[in-house]
C-alpha cells in the first residue's frame, strides 16, 4: 500500500507528495537585506509570496496592488533552513527495531507521530515550533543507528494543516549504519555482528539477496513478496540513495567501497574522518551530512565510542567545502541520547555559524544549512534558496542569521505565517 493510499484511508485528503495548503493571498516582505543563498545578497530588497510560492525576488520588484506587505528594514530575510538528519517526532523506543540488524522494509513514516512530539496534543495545524524557532523548515527524519540497516527515512516540513501536508518525500534514502553503535546493540542481545568485518559482510549479503530477489521475482512474479527485498531493490535501481553513518575512515572507507560494489548512490552521514577521502569524494561526487561544529559526535549512544572518531577538526566543513565537497551541516538531534534536547534543530544555524570561525566563508556557512542540505536530500527544485516557483519558505531575522545575538522573527511555510516570536 502508498502512502497516499494510507492517507486517504486515514482521512487526510491530501497526497504525500502535495505542497502544504496554497495561500492564495499576496505577501511583500520589503525593505529588508535579502540572502537569496543561490545569488549575491540584495540590499533593501523584497521577496513577494502568492499561492504558496515565491513568484518574485530582488530590488525594486513592483509590489502587487491588494497585497499584504511586511515591513522588514533593517531585517535579513533568508530561505528556511534544513536539517539534514533528525529523529524529532520519533519516540525514543521507536528508533530501531531491536530484533533484527537488518531492516530495510521499516519505514520511518510508520512511527512519526508530529502530534505527539511537536506539542500540539489536540486537532489543529501542526507546528513544530522548537525547531521553527530557529529557522528550520525541513528536516530529514531518520531510524536511530543502532541497526546496520534500519531502514527508509523520510522528508518532512515542520508545519501545515494535517500529516499529509506534511510530507515532502516518503521513502527518501535508506539508512544504514557503520561503526560501533549496531556492534554495542548486538552485543547485548549476543548476536552478530561483532566486529566491523561482519557489518560490512552483513550489509553485503543482504544487497546480493536483493539482487537474486529481483532477478527471480522477473522471472516469476508469483513468488511471495519480501517488503526488505523490494526496498533495497528500489535503492539498486537507484529510486534512492543509501545515507551510510561512517565517522572512523575505516567505516568511510567500507562505505565507498560498498557504494561502488553495488553502484548505488550513497551520501556519508557523520562523516567525522572525511578529510582523508576528500579526492574520492569529489570525483565520484559522494555528499557528506556532518554533525554540528560545536559537537560532532552524531551516535545515538549515551557516551560514543571516540575510536568511531578522528580527532575533532572544527575546519572540516570549510575544507571540505573547499574542496569541493558537497557538505552539510545538520543537527542529528538524537546526538549524546537524553543529554540532549528533542529541539536542538533549533540552534543550527547558530551553531553552524562556528565554521566561519574557522576558515568557512558567511555564504557557504548559509548554504551549509540551507541549498546544499536541498540538493543532496533533492529537493532543491522545491527549497534551500529564495527563487522564483520554490516553495514560500521565508525565514525573517532580527540579525545577521550568523549572529549569536540575533533573533528568528517570522517563518513562513509555502507562504503561511506559522511562527512570530
Amino acid at each position: 500500500m502508498t502512502i497516499q493510499q494510507m492517507l486517504v484511508l486515514a482521512g487526510v485528503a491530501a497526497a504525500a507528495a502535495s505542497p502544504l495548503a496554497a495561500q492564495e493571498k499576496t505577501i511583500a516582505i520589503r525593505g529588508g537585506t535579502v540572502l537569496p543563498v543561490s545569488g549575491a545578497p540584495i540590499p533593501n530588497g523584497v521577496v513577494v509570496l502568492r499561492g504558496g510560492k515565491i513568484v518574485a525576488v530582488g530590488a525594486g520588484v513592483a509590489i502587487p496592488a491588494g497585497a499584504e506587505i511586511v515591513e522588514a528594514r533593517g531585517k535579513y530575510v533568508m530561505p528556511g533552513v534544513i536539517d539534514a538528519a533528525s529523529n524529532i517526532g520519533i519516540e525514543a523506543s521507536d528508533q530501531n527495531e531491536a530484533s533484527d540488524p537488518i531492516t530495510p522494509g521499516l519505514r520511518v513514516f510508520e512511527s512519526y507521530n508530529p502530534y505527539g512530539t511537536f506539542g500540539a496534543g489536540k486537532p489543529g495545524p501542526l507546528r513544530n515550533r522548537e525547531a521553527l524557532s530557529g529557522g528550520v523548515t525541513t528536516m530529514y527524519v531518520s531510524p536511530a543507528d543502532a541497526s546496520l540497516i534500519g531502514g527508509q527515512g523520510l522528508i518532512v516540513k515542520n508545519a501545515g494543516a494535517d500529516l499529509a501536508a506534511l510530507v515532502v518525500r516518503e521513502p527518501a534514502a535508506m539508512d544504514m549504519t557503520l561503526g560501533t553503535p549496531p556492534k554495542s546493540a548486538a552485543r547485548s542481545k549476543n548476536r552478530d555482528p561483532y566486529t566491523r568485518m561482519a557489518e560490512v559482510a552483513m550489509i553485503r549479503q543482504a544487497l546480493i539477496k536483493a539482487q537474486e530477489y529481483g532477478r527471480s521475482k522477473a522471472l516469476n512474479a508469483s513468488l511471495p513478496r519480501d517488503l526488505g527485498m523490494e526496498a533495497l531493490g528500489r535503492l539498486l535501481k537507484r529510486e534512492f540513495p543509501a545515507r551510510i553513518q561512517a565517522n572512523s575512515p575505516t567505516d568511510i572507507r567500507s562505505a565507498l567501497r560498498l557504494g561502488q560494489e553495488f553502484g548505488i548512490d550513497v551520501v556519508i552521514d557523520g562523516g567525522a574522518g572525511a578529510w582523508e577521502f576528500k579526492d574520492e569524494l569529489v570525483a565520484r561526487r559522494i555528499p557528506v551530512i556532518l554533525g554540528q561544529v560545536s559537537h560532532p559526535y552524531v551516535s545515538n549512544e549515551e557516551i560514543p565510542d571516540r575510536g568511531d572518531y578522528p580527532p575533532v577538526d572544527e575546519r572540516l566543513a570549510g575544507r571540505l567545502t573547499a574542496a569541493g565537497v558537497a557538505t552539510a551541516v545538520a543537527t542529528f538531534s538524537r546526538a549524546f541520547g537524553s543529554l540532549a534536547p528533542a529541539g536542538t534543530g533549533k540552534w543550527l544555524l547558530i551553531d553552524a555559524a562556528i565554521a566561519a570561525g574557522y576558515g568557512m566563508s558567511d555564504a557557504d556557512v548559509l548554504k551549509a544549512v540551507t541549498l546544499v542540505p536541498a540538493r543532496i536530500l533533492g529537493i532543491a527544485d522545491r527549497v534551500g534558496s529564495l527563487e522564483p516557483g520554490k516553495d514560500a519558505d521565508v525565514v525573517i531575522l532580527d540579525g545577521d542569521p550568523l549572529s549569536v545575538k540575533t533573533w528568528v522573527e517570522r517563518v513562513y511555510i509555502n507562504g503561511e505565517l506559522v511562527y512570530q516570536k
